[in-house]
């Protein structure tokens, strides 16, 4: 039977935040939280998970949680960072938590892949193992200080960097904008061992959440933004057994008054005996006219006085540029490819030409960009062929481009696709400089199995990782990208 097996290549992302054309409001004596209280009194009596709007915004009139009650939150589209507002007394005797979620230990059975855990609210997701039946690398953990992804058979989330880091240096204390921690990375699959093992999977970073309170926010319980922990066969933090842990989270309270005893954590995933630092952990920071909080705090809180609590300072991370494959030759891609070389993504019925359309799905990328489609049949000689799409069309939320790419019959295909796009002169004062050069272009690019990474790449300067970019520049990026939304016909 002919076939044409399709591994998925690239799913290209971007870590970015959206960012508001509005100052944060400056310090007042009379503090007003700006909730509508449309929500009315949050006064549960029993756990519950707490359903985010769009924009991640709660608006009540008093928020009082019981001991032995946890609220924990569900992530929006958007993934958001938690905003609770009152217009009166917050008081958490019980529970309220914003942690990602722990990574999948390596495995030779069960699931030949084991996807990361999923960050909090506001967070990002862990990396994830290296697919059963391959010797491929784990994948690096989403967030801009997303743990390495391990690629060596002896490698671990406790002797290499592979935990996931908050993603700013210790300077940052403002927690504006807001977000939540870093995943931790993927260990490797294993093939050679006389047995196929799935690699283990990253812990989710921690969410982020700001609570503020127009009276005064009362903590006897506790506030938790943790790390998920890595994926970890058995007790030892050696030899490949243990995926990086997710970094901890951002917690943020505002209110004329704070106080208690409780706890504030916004720690990473802790696996015993492996090795973390102060990068690991979060932020906390607490924003009073009188502090007269005495519990504990994991990281130490960052004090400050009461500032407003607005768009600009909880920006939502917006939907980042991406770019897959949408259908080959008219069959539709699954909506969680494999990538495996040995189980073909898509195999096309018997009779389908050589020549195919490949439809490829864009977002939040220019029109018209023309995309690059490379085809690699791994099992043979044949050089690689590079095609380029036809000029994609709609706009800059969502596009389509069609490129006609010849395959080979029965074998498998393994297709690449990448794109980049020229950002105009008046676009590119935005951006921060690399090397003293302006940016003139924006790069989409993914390894095979590993999720995208974004560059920056002045006319005659070397490019540059977007997360290796300070928080402030992370900013004029996407600020930038507004204004490049904004120039479409």
């Amino acid at each position: 039977m002919t076939r044409y097996p399709h591994r998925l290549a690239l799913i290209a992302s971007c870590f970015l935040w959206g960012l508001s054309e509005v100052s944060p409001v400056s310090a007042q004596v009379q503090f007003t939280s700006g909730s509508t209280g449309a929500l009315g009194a949050l006064n549960p009596a029993v756990n519950m998970a707490v359903a985010l709007p769009p924009d991640g915004v709660l608006n009540y009139t008093t928020v009082t949680i019981p001991a032995g009650v946890t609220v924990t939150f569900t992530r929006n589209a958007s993934n958001t960072p938690v905003t609770m507002l009152a217009t009166g007394d917050v008081t958490i005797a019980g529970t309220v938590s914003v942690n990602g979620f722990d990574g999948v230990p390596q495995s030779n059975t069960g699931p030949t892949l084991n996807v990361g855990g999923s960050g909090g609210p506001g967070g990002f997701d862990g990396g994830n193992g290296g697919q059963r039946g391959t010797n491929d690398a784990g994948t690096t953990g989403q967030g801009p200080g997303g743990g390495p992804g391990c690629a060596s058979s002896t490698c671990n989330g406790g002797a290499l960097p592979g935990h996931g880091t908050y993603g700013t240096d210790l300077s940052f204390v403002s927690l504006v904008p807001l977000y939540g921690g870093s995943g931790g990375g993927g260990t490797r699959a294993n093939s050679t061992s006389g047995q196929t093992i799935a690699g283990g999977s990253g812990g989710g970073g921690g969410g982020a959440i700001v609570i503020a309170s127009s009276t005064k926010i009362t903590i006897d319980g506790a506030v938790t933004a943790n790390g998920g922990k890595g994926g970890m066969l058995g007790p030892a933090c050696f030899n490949n057994q243990v995926a990086g842990s997710g970094s901890g989270g951002a917690i943020r309270l505002v209110a004329p008054q704070i106080l208690g005893a409780g706890s504030l954590q916004a720690a990473p995933g802790i696996q015993p005996a492996c090795l973390y630092n102060l990068a690991n952990s979060g932020r906390i920071r607490l924003e009073a006219n009188t502090l007269s909080f005495t519990g504990t705090s994991n990281p130490g809180p960052s004090p400050g006085a009461p500032t407003g609590v607005t768009a600009a300072s909880i920006p939502p991370l917006i939907s980042p540029p991406s770019l897959r494959i949408a259908s080959i030759a008219g069959v539709a891609m699954p909506p969680v490819p494999i990538g495996s070389a040995t189980t073909p993504d898509v195999t096309l019925p018997v009779g389908t030409g050589s020549l195919v359309p490949v439809v490829l799905t864009a977002n939040n990328i220019p029109v018209p960009t023309l995309f690059t489609v490379q085809v690699h049949v791994p099992m043979t000689s044949n050089p690689m062929v590079t095609v380029t799409s036809g000029a994609s069309s709609g706009n800059f939320a969502s596009s389509t481009a069609t490129a006609n790419v010849t395959l080979t019959p029965s074998q498998v295909s393994v297709l690449i696709v990448y794109a980049n796009f020229t950002i105009p002169p008046t676009i590119a004062r935005l951006l921060p400089l690399i090397d003293g050069e302006e940016v003139d272009q924006i790069l989409l690019a993914a390894a095979l199995g590993d999720r995208a990474s974004t560059s920056l790449k002045p006319k005659q300067g070397k490019q540059i990782a977007l997360a290796r970019l300070s928080p402030e520049d992370q900013l004029n990026v996407a600020m930038a990208l507004k204004a490049l939304d904004r120039t479409e016909p």
